[in-house]
């Protein structure tokens, strides 16, 4: 399962995980099964143009990233319903 098409309703943690910080700060240990054992950090990221060390030092952890996703459908389900 991946990031869900935009404008639906996000069902996947990729969904929350995008939100929580900008670029692209993190990774899948398995990019076939992107669920959160499989989460990493990224070494570097892009900013302005400039390869950086990643300003994310720590994981979210499963109850956050769930929060998150659970914070966005609701959104999604007030605005589409």
């Amino acid at each position: 399962m991946n990031m869900t098409p935009f404008g639906q309703r996000p069902a996947h943690i990729e969904d929350a995980l995008i939100r929580l910080h900008d670029g692209q700060w993190f990774t899948w240990s398995d990019v076939n099964n992107k669920i959160y054992s499989n989460l990493q950090l990224t070494e570097k990221v892009g900013i302005d143009g400039n390869i950086v060390d990643n300003p994310v030092t720590t994981l979210p952890t499963e109850e956050e990233v769930n929060a998150k996703l659970l914070e966005l459908q609701t959104a999604w389900d007030s605005e589409n319903t």
